[in-house]
């Protein structure tokens, strides 16, 4: 495709199976890109096929991948059960990974040994791929080698920005003051907590190395493609561009490479309007507002059959406020609910954002939820659960926007006690405001700005945007061995410094000693 053919190319998105907040960020970028005149399909799971006849995801078409060994329910219930475990038992969760990564790479042989499915994507141009599953890259390969082309692949992170994830993908890293995923760090660390950082990097680093790509390159050599490609630290070569689903606004500053775009906030946008019921409830708040409580996808869920005990900590919280509350919940088992407690199977999660009756956002810290809220100003209590939500807590805390309750000591007192600031002391909604402020001060929303960096590198590659570092080894990067010669140097400067200053001084003393002995003499 050349520079004049840009208008009209034809993008994969690959974001997960199909569903939660994944393929959201993806579908929002589809939709810009859709505007923009190209055709757009989503690679999703037989097990989420709902998401093809949905008419909101009807901008783009989808290619609907299946499972040869495994039920849809057998599907549904792994992603299910994973998710939750880190509520329910997060050392079984930790246990189960290695598993679970195989499993996907089981699904990707699927697609890639797949006739049908390679011919209805042989026309694909470019590929959006969410980094937490890889086989975008190894199905990028299988078609240029089937239909001798030249695919673009562009990375999609949907999570704050994972230290030695972003390093593998091609930007500087540096964990004296920019934290690894999950430890809930800031960028002002103690030194205790830059051991446990690096620690930590070392183990993400063994993780992608040994099991996370591991896999793929095992399909690769099986199918006949070059392996090396996927070898953790060759991995950024083969991304034209790569996509940061954060915001300066909110993340920690750091320093990227030109092919990293901040994209943070793709499926924040202005309020719609209310259903008539979810209005009523609004209204009827009076001045004290609404709190919004959701724990996402699986954990809403979770929560009432799992951790019963936790809900009850939540609904005697809320009993004690006067705010009306929303609860995203598909069951509440055997709680009894206050009289100022709604519950719902799901809600229009930004447009209640963006109610002027909402006080507070109370939810389990997931990045889509946080750029919202921070994109409509609204203070939040962040309940992390797993990865990235302890890491949105902290951002949460030192920006000055909200609080956030630990699992491990939760009661009801201390929820109540963190909405109840939160909710009344309006330093929290003056910096949510100010934080979104700076936020929608950008020329091009955060879908479009993905938009139009991708019909870049359709038109010109990425090529020129790589940073020549990742090619360095650990030694050159970090400049060791040059820091060796200088040491070298230094040490021999200072023991010729020495042997001359050793000379000078015998010199002087055999010089006094003679005087002295002359005089005696």
């Amino acid at each position: 495709m050349g520079v004049a053919d840009v208008f009209g190319a034809n993008i994969v998105m690959s974001n997960m199976y199909g569903e939660g907040s994944h393929f959201l960020a993806g579908a929002s970028i589809a939709e810009a890109l859709v505007r923009r005149g190209h055709n757009v399909t989503s690679l999703i799971s037989r097990a989420y096929d709902q998401r093809a006849s949905d008419p909101q995801f009807s901008y783009m078409k989808f290619a609907i991948f299946e499972h040869h060994n495994k039920s849809m329910e057998e599907v549904r219930y792994t992603f299910k059960r994973f998710n939750t475990l880190a509520f329910v038992d997060p050392t079984r969760q930790i246990m189960e990974l290695s598993p679970f990564l195989v499993n996907m790479s089981k699904d990707c042989r699927d697609i890639v040994t797949d006739e049908s499915m390679l011919m209805r994507l042989k026309d694909t141009d470019t590929i959006v791929m969410d980094i937490t599953w890889p086989c975008a890259a190894v199905i990028r390969r299988v078609l240029e080698r089937k239909f001798h082309k030249d695919i673009k692949l562009v990375s999609l992170n949907p999570f704050t920005p994972q230290g030695m994830s972003i390093f593998m993908f091609g930007t500087s890293f540096n964990p004296s003051y920019q934290s690894e995923m999950g430890l809930g760090f800031t960028d002002s660390m103690t030194f205790s907590q830059r051991f446990l950082n690096t620690l930590q990097c070392v183990g993400f680093y063994i993780l992608m190395k040994y099991k996370s790509l591991q896999n793929y390159m095992q399909l690769a050599r099986d199918i006949g493609l070059d392996e090396s490609r996927f070898y953790a630290w060759s991995y950024y070569k083969e991304f034209d561009l790569n996509l940061l689903s954060s915001d300066f606004s909110t993340e920690f500053s750091f320093p990227l490479n030109p092919n990293f775009i901040p994209v943070g906030g793709l499926t924040a946008r202005p309020a719609k309007q209310l259903s008539e019921e979810l209005e009523k409830i609004m209204q009827s708040s009076g001045d004290d507002g609404v709190i919004l409580f959701s724990l996402g996808t699986y954990f809403s869920e979770a929560v009432t059959r799992t951790k019963p005990e936790i809900a009850e900590m939540f609904v005697t919280a809320f009993d004690r406020l006067p705010q009306k509350v929303i609860w995203q919940t598909k069951d509440v088992g055997n709680l009894k609910l206050p009289s100022n407690v709604f519950t719902t199977p799901w809600v229009p999660q930004n447009d209640l954002l963006g109610h002027p009756k909402t006080r507070v956002f109370l939810y389990h810290g997931g990045n889509n939820g946080f750029q919202e809220a921070c994109y409509h100003g609204v203070p939040l209590v962040v309940f992390p659960l797993q990865g990235d939500q302890y890491d949105i807590g902290a951002r949460v805390e030192k920006r000055g926007i909200g609080r956030q309750l630990d699992k491990m000591h939760l009661t009801a007192e201390n929820i109540y006690e963190a909405l109840n600031d939160v909710i009344n002391d309006p330093r929290y909604a003056r910096t949510a405001k100010h934080v979104s402020a700076i936020m929608n001060d950008q020329p091009l929303s955060p879908r479009d700005r993905a938009a139009h960096w991708i019909e870049h590198v359709i038109k010109y590659g990425g090529e020129y945007l790589r940073s020549k570092g990742p090619e360095l080894s650990l030694v050159q990067y970090y400049m060791i061995d040059v820091l060796a010669l200088y040491l070298t140097l230094f040490l021999i400067m200072l023991i010729f410094l020495f042997l001359i200053l050793r000379c000078v001084l015998s010199l002087l003393l055999r010089i006094v000693y003679g005087k002295t002995k002359q005089k005696k003499e």
